[in-house]
C-alpha cells in the first residue's frame, strides 16, 4: 500500500475537485492488481498508477461526468477484445478490469484514508473493505462506503446489522492471507460486492554498516517505500546528513546497539560494514532474530569464514534460520557498480520477503501475479 501514502498527499493538496479511481476487480491478466489507486485532476494531472497506460486516458475522460453527478460509478474495461485489437484500440492484456470512480473535494481527506495511512506509518496491520456494488437491497450500505478492521483496535465505521459478522470474517481472512481479493456478501435482502485489502506493515530494512556502499541501498529502499534503519559503530558515518532517507539511525557497538530493535518477519537486515569483527558481532545477534531475511555482503570465502566462526562458537542453525540467511547476499545480475550491487541485494530481499524465488518471469509457471512458485513464505 505504498501508493496509498502518495494518494493521501495528493488529496491533501487538492485545490479543486478531482476523482479517486480504485481498481476493485480484475479477471485475467492486468498490470496492477486490485487496490491500485489514482487521483485524476481536472487539469489533466494524475497521481498514482492503475495500468500500464491502458486505462488512464478513458478514466480521465470520465472525470466531468463523475464530478457533475457526485455519485460513485464503476467503469468496466475488457482489455482483450479481439475486435478492438483489429481496430488498434484494444489493450491486448487478455483481462477485464472494474474501476471505482469517486468525486473528491478539496479539504481534509476521508477518515478511512487517514486511518489506513496511520496504520502504515506506524507499521500496524488491518484490512480495508470497499463497497463497489449493491444489488437488490434496502440496507444502508452504499457504493463507495469503506469499513476498516484494525488488528489491535476498533474498526471504522461499525458495519450495520447481520452484515457485520460476515464482513468481519471476510476482512480477517483477507488479513490472514495477505492478498487483496473481491467477494460478494449478503446484505439485508440483497448482496454487495466488496474489495478486501490487507493493510500490512511496510517492509523494514536494517542496514548494519554506513559506508559509502550503503548509500545506494538506502536510496533504493526508501524509493520502494520501506522503513529504513541505519546501524553503525562509527558516529562519523551514521548521520542524518549522509542518510536523509533513514527513519531511524542507531550508533553504537553490537550487540548492545541492536538490542530491543523491532525486528519481525517483514523485516530484513543487511550486514555491510566490512569490519570483520563488527560484522561477526552483528550477525551473532541478527541470526537469532525473527527476520524474514538476513544478508551478508562479501565474497564467498569471507562469508563462509564468518558463518563458520559463529558455528564454532556454538551456534546451531535451525531450518528456519538456514532459509533466512543469504551469505553472500544478492541475485546474480552481473553487478559491478554500487548501484547495481544495491539492486541485486534489494531484489533478493524483496523476493524473500514476498515468498518468491527471484527467478525470471519467463521461467515461472502459471500467473505472474500468483503466490510463491517454488519457495516458502517468509512471513
Amino acid at each position: 500500500m505504498k501508493g496509498l501514502l502518495e494518494i493521501l498527499a495528493s488529496l491533501d493538496s487538492l485545490q479543486e475537485p478531482a476523482a479517486l479511481a480504485t481498481l476493485v476487480r480484475v479477471k485475467g491478466s492486468s498490470y496492477r492488481r486490485p487496490g491500485a489507486r489514482m487521483v485524476f485532476g481536472s487539469q489533466g494531472d494524475q497521481t498514482g498508477v492503475i495500468s500500464a497506460g491502458c486505462l488512464e486516458t478513458d478514466l480521465q475522460a470520465r472525470l466531468d461526468l463523475v464530478l457533475q453527478s457526485g455519485q460513485p460509478q464503476v467503469a468496466a474495461f475488457d482489455m482483450g477484445n479481439d475486435l478492438d485489437l483489429v481496430w488498434g484500440t484494444g489493450m491486448g492484456c487478455q483481462g477485464r478490469a472494474d474501476v471505482l470512480l469517486e468525486a473528491v473535494q478539496p479539504g481534509p481527506a476521508a477518515p478511512w484514508l487517514r486511518r489506513c495511512a496511520d496504520l502504515l506509518e506506524q507499521r500496524r496491520s488491518g484490512a480495508l473493505a470497499t463497497v463497489f456494488a449493491n444489488r437488490g437491497g434496502t440496507d444502508p450500505v452504499q457504493v463507495g462506503q469503506r469499513f476498516l478492521l484494525e488488528s489491535d483496535g476498533p474498526g471504522l465505521p461499525p458495519a450495520p446489522g447481520p452484515f457485520a459478522e460476515a464482513l468481519d470474517g471476510a476482512l480477517r481472512q483477507a488479513l490472514a492471507s495477505g492478498c487483496a481479493t473481491t467477494t460478494t456478501l449478503p446484505c439485508g435482502d440483497g448482496e454487495v460486492d466488496l474489495l478486501l485489502e490487507p493493510i500490512l506493515a511496510p517492509y523494514a530494512l536494517w542496514i548494519y554498516g554506513a559506508g559509502e556502499h550503503a548509500r545506494p541501498l538506502a536510496r533504493l529502499a526508501k524509493e520502494l517505500g520501506w522503513f529504513l534503519g541505519i546501524l553503525d559503530h562509527r558516529p562519523a558515518l551514521a548521520t542524518a546528513e549522509r542518510f536523509p532517507e533513514a527513519d531511524r539511525i542507531v550508533v553504537g557497538h553490537p550487540p548492545a546497539s541492536l538490542a530491543g530493535l523491532p525486528f519481525d518477519a517483514r523485516s530484513a537486515a543487511l550486514v555491510v560494514s566490512h569490519v570483520y569483527e563488527k560484522d561477526r558481532q552483528a550477525l551473532e545477534v541478527l541470526i537469532r532474530q525473527p527476520l524474514g531475511y538476513l544478508g551478508l555482503q562479501g565474497n564467498r570465502t569471507r562469508c563462509g569464514r564468518l558463518l563458520q566462526d559463529l558455528l564454532d562458537a556454538g551456534l546451531v542453525l535451525s531450518e528456519a534460520q538456514r532459509q533466512m540467511i543469504h551469505f553472500p547476499a544478492g541475485l546474480d545480475l552481473g553487478a559491478e557498480s554500487p548501484e547495481v550491487i544495491a539492486l541485486s541485494m534489494l531484489a533478493e530481499v524483496q523476493a524473500a520477503l514476498a515468498g518468491h524465488a527471484g527467478g525470471s518471469l519467463r521461467d515461472r509457471p502459471g500467473s505472474i501475479h500468483g503466490g510463491p512458485a517454488s519457495t516458502k513464505l517468509s512471513s
